[in-house]
């Protein structure tokens, strides 16, 4: 189980619209109300900057809402990791496109 919840990944470039195909998706800047985002320059020269590197990955604590909230604030926060009961990951979810 370990293994599937913590790798290795690799930053790429692609289009919105190329990741999520068809599904419906929503923008979520909801740590705005708790954070100034970065200027818009400096948030893409950080992003192009880490296109093409390998990043460790974990679903738990080094995911892809915690890149992009660093590239956004300057701060890796996920605040979506919540295990229910169940055991659900509604990160995996969102990561994968399938919330």
């Amino acid at each position: 189980m370990s293994s599937m919840l913590s790798s290795r990944g690799l930053v790429k470039r692609e289009l919105l619209s190329d990741v999520v195909g068809g599904c419906r998706y929503r923008v979520n800047n909801h740590l705005d109300l708790e954070y100034s985002p970065l200027p818009v320059n400096k948030i893409i020269s950080s992003a192009e900057v880490m296109v093409g590197k390998e990043l460790a990955y974990s679903v738990l604590s080094r995911n892809c809402e915690g890149l992009v909230t660093d590239l956004r604030y300057g701060k890796a926060r996920s605040p979506q990791v919540r295990l229910s009961l169940g055991g659900s990951l509604s990160l995996l979810e969102v990561c994968l496109g399938w919330g």
